[in-house]
C-alpha cells in the first residue's frame, strides 16, 4: 500500500500562503521596468538605428542586456527593420556565417564565399527594410569571427555599411575590442552604450512589480529582510530573482507568510558564488 505524503508541496504553499499564481522572478516574466539607464539606452538605440550606426552594448552579467535588446527590437517596425539575433558568441567564423544565413531563413552552404553571397542577397531582398545583426555574448567571439563581421560590414562596393551591427557582451568585451587586431572592426563602430546596475529606487519598484505580477500585492518580506535582499542583489535583476525565489521557498517550507532576514540568509548560503558581492556588514 502506498502512503501519500500529507506535506504540502511548495507550489501549494505558494498559493495557500500568498495567493500567488506562480513563483515570482521567473525568467519568462513580463515585468520590464525602465530606469534612467534603460530609458537612455532605448532612446539612443532608436536614434542610432535611424542613422544606421553600428556599436556596442555592454554591462555586467545579469543586469538585463539581453532583455533590453529583445524588448527594444520588439518595438521596431517590421517595415523599417529586420533583425538577425545570434545568442551564441563562441561560434567560429565559418559557423557564424552559416548560422546567420540560417537565421535569415536561407539554407547555408559549405563554402564561406557562398554564405557571404547569400547574406548580401538577403540584405537586398529585405530592402528597403534595414538589417540589424545583434551578436550576444560577443566577448566570446574569436578573433577570426570578429574579422569576419568586419568584412561583412564593408562588403558593399559603394563603401556604405550593408547592415547595423550591435555587439552585446559583458565587461570583458571592451578589453577584447581594445586588442590591436580588432582595430579595423572598432573603427566601424559608431557608439558604445553601458547598461548600469539598477539604482535603489528602481530596484525596489522592480521587486514590488515582480511580486504583483504573480498576484502578491503586499510584500511578504519583513523590512529588514527586504533591505538585505535588495542590498545583496546589488542592482542586478537576475540575482534578485534568484534570491527572491530561494528566500520565499524557505518561508514556504516553514509554512510562514512572513519572509525573514534568516530566510534571505539561507538563500545567500544556497548561492555561495554571491558571497564575493554581499554587502559589507
Amino acid at each position: 500500500m502506498t502512503v501519500k505524503s500529507t506535506e504540502p508541496t511548495l507550489d501549494m504553499a505558494l498559493k495557500t500562503l500568498w495567493g500567488a499564481s506562480r513563483w515570482p522572478g521567473m525568467a519568462d516574466g513580463e515585468v520590464v521596468l525602465t530606469h534612467p539607464s534603460w530609458s537612455e539606452a532605448y532612446r539612443r538605440l532608436d536614434q542610432l538605428a535611424g542613422v544606421r550606426a553600428s556599436g556596442v552594448l555592454h554591462g555586467t552579467h545579469g543586469v538585463g542586456k539581453s532583455t533590453l535588446l529583445y524588448r527594444w527590437s520588439e518595438r521596431l517596425s517590421a517595415k523599417q527593420y529586420r533583425i538577425l539575433r545570434l545568442a551564441h558568441g563562441s561560434l567560429m567564423s565559418s559557423d557564424l556565417l552559416r548560422h546567420l544565413v540560417r537565421l535569415g531563413g536561407k539554407a547555408p552552404m559549405y563554402r564561406k564565399g557562398d554564405n557571404v553571397a547569400i547574406l548580401s542577397e538577403l540584405w537586398q531582398e529585405w530592402a528597403p527594410a534595414w538589417p540589424i545583426v545583434m551578436i550576444e555574448e560577443a566577448q566570446d567571439l574569436a578573433i577570426a569571427a570578429m574579422e569576419e563581421l568586419r568584412l561583412l560590414t564593408c562588403a558593399r562596393s559603394d563603401a556604405t555599411t550593408p547592415f547595423s551591427l550591435i555587439l552585446c557582451g559583458d565587461e570583458d568585451l571592451m578589453g577584447r575590442l581594445d586588442l590591436g587586431v580588432n582595430k579595423a572592426l572598432v573603427s566601424r563602430l559608431g557608439f558604445c552604450l553601458h547598461l548600469e546596475r539598477w539604482p535603489a529606487d528602481s530596484f525596489s519598484e522592480y521587486l514590488r512589480r515582480r511580486l504583483a505580477e504573480v498576484g502578491i500585492h503586499s510584500s511578504p518580506f519583513e523590512p529588514a529582510a527586504e533591505t538585505l535582499l535588495l542590498q545583496s542583489a546589488q542592482g542586478i535583476p537576475r540575482t534578485l530573482n534568484a534570491l527572491l525565489q530561494r528566500a520565499m521557498e524557505q518561508a514556504a517550507l516553514a509554512n510562514r507568510r512572513v519572509v525573514t532576514s534568516a530566510d534571505v540568509q539561507v538563500a545567500l548560503d544556497a548561492l555561495p558564488w554571491l558571497g564575493r558581492t554581499r554587502p559589507e556588514s
